[in-house]
């Protein structure tokens, strides 16, 4: 999640116009991505036609990628002591799916706390 983070960031400081709204709609499209994915169902990348939105997915799209490149996520799949539900994580889409839904989570609490680039400052501050 950390490396999702970072992109957003990244692409914050390079479209003002970003707000938590957008982090969570591409967020929301690539938990649904993987979770089809994980599902076996063979479907097209998301898109969107807000260029801000596109960008940062597509940016995130690639930083999933290099990570799967360096293999740095391969461990968690199916390692018993990494468990989701009591079971270990079959495979990696349902790894992202799971991360992306954690990350919706945290853009509407700190939304809420702090208003509609609540989560991007936040993540902002973190980083």
């Amino acid at each position: 999640m950390h490396s999702v983070e970072k992109t957003v960031s990244v692409l914050g400081e390079e479209f003002p116009k970003l707000h938590d709204k957008d982090v969570e709609f591409v967020y929301q499209a690539l938990k649904d991505y993987f979770k089809k994915s994980a599902q076996g169902t063979d479907c097209e990348e998301p898109l969107s036609t807000i260029e801000r939105r596109q960008a940062l997915m597509d940016e995130i799209l690639n930083s999933i990628d290099t990570r799967e490149d360096m293999e740095a996520d391969f461990h968690v799949v199916q390692n018993p002591n990494i468990l989701l539900n009591g079971t270990p994580i079959a495979n990696l889409p349902i790894l992202y799916a799971t991360c992306f839904n954690r990350l919706v989570e945290s853009v509407r609490f700190w939304r809420k706390e702090r208003g509609n680039r609540g989560y991007l400052s936040f993540i902002k501050e973190v980083m």
